[in-house]
């Protein structure tokens, strides 16, 4: 973090005190509110929901937020900052990383190699429980999970039905010799039948590698584009035909063009009268999840004429 204004609590506008619920409730407010998706692309939406995620990644982990406190206590995290003297921690990096990784050069080494800590009394074997931090987030040394990799899956309802198998490209990197090597690849992403809007799919393990024990998840989010005239309810398929008072009295027909491209004839004959809003009930022609099986309904509206001839009237009187 650049400043205390920008702490994780602040970005999910929660307090120090706030329970894990409270956490949890905020992130999903917020997530909601900037998704890229509700805001067409916009950048900075982008941008707000990365910081979201990432002050999720830390607030939402009992282990992580109370490190993330533990840094927030501790003096050194304003190094850097104006008046703070020292060093900025993003130059801390490199100076921490010889530290841990150089050899411990410049600290005194009791007898067996052994590093005196405070008073020259020797840190037990293994060294002190020293924890790094890098804009309020542990730095990765080999031990933490990475963050995941997120991406948004556009579907119709076509595959909504019968479910399939979509390619994505992801970058991701992976870590060789203390660099990131960055890479493309292509994931297939498995869509269950009956999917829903802003589902989220976890391919475990197959994002950013630290090592072979150590690999982060990728992120689905799918967002359903409904292209056709039926709308969703659960696994319930709603079809709103709008008919005539002549074809709610006299009978009729037309044609069903369902989401999979089958014509349906839907016929209601003579003598058979559909009230306004009566429903229709098909079953089994819905959508499909695991072993459960959603219904067609069809919602008749019945429109009215604005105005009758007197004629007209007096011949529904006699027939009425």
């Amino acid at each position: 973090m650049n400043s205390e204004k920008e702490n994780f609590y602040n970005i999910l506008g929660v307090q120090d005190s706030s329970t894990g619920e409270d956490i949890k409730k905020a992130y999903r407010k917020m997530s909601l509110k900037y998704h890229p998706d509700k805001n067409n692309g916009d950048p900075e939406s982008v941008k707000m929901f990365q910081k979201i995620s990432e002050a999720y990644e830390v607030l939402g982990d009992a282990q992580k937020r109370n490190e993330y406190d533990m840094m927030r206590k501790n003096p050194f995290m304003r190094m850097g900052q104006p008046g703070g003297g020292g060093m900025h921690f993003d130059q801390m990096d490199d100076f921490l990383s010889n530290i841990i990784f150089g050899g411990l050069g410049g600290m005194p080494f009791g007898p067996g190699g052994m590093p005196f800590g405070p008073g020259g009394m020797p840190f037990p074997p293994g060294g002190p429980n020293i924890r790094i931090f890098r804009n309020g987030v542990p730095v990765n040394f080999g031990n933490e999970k990475p963050q995941a990799i997120t991406k948004n899956i556009s579907i119709n309802m076509e595959t909504v039905l019968n479910g399939g198998k979509i390619p994505i490209e992801i970058e991701r990197w992976i870590l060789e010799n203390g660099n990131q090597v960055h890479e493309k690849q292509t994931l297939y992403v498995d869509i269950v039948k009956g999917i829903d809007n802003n589902e989220i799919i976890v391919l475990k393990d197959q994002g950013n590698v630290v090592n072979e024990n150590c690999k982060g998840d990728v992120k689905i989010f799918i967002k359903i584009e409904n292209d056709s005239e039926f709308q969703r309810r659960g696994l319930d398929l709603i079809l709103e035909k709008r008919i005539s008072l002549k074809e709610a009295l006299c009978g009729f027909s037309f044609d069903l063009k369902y989401i999979n491209g089958k014509i349906y004839t839907i016929n209601n004959h003579a003598g058979n009268v559909i009230p306004p809003e009566y429903q229709k009930v098909i079953p089994n022609m819905g959508l499909t999840r695991d072993n459960h099986v959603g219904n067609l309904i069809i919602i008749f509206h019945v429109e009215f004429p604005e105005k009758m001839t007197l004629e007209n009237i007096e011949i529904l009187k006699t027939l009425l």
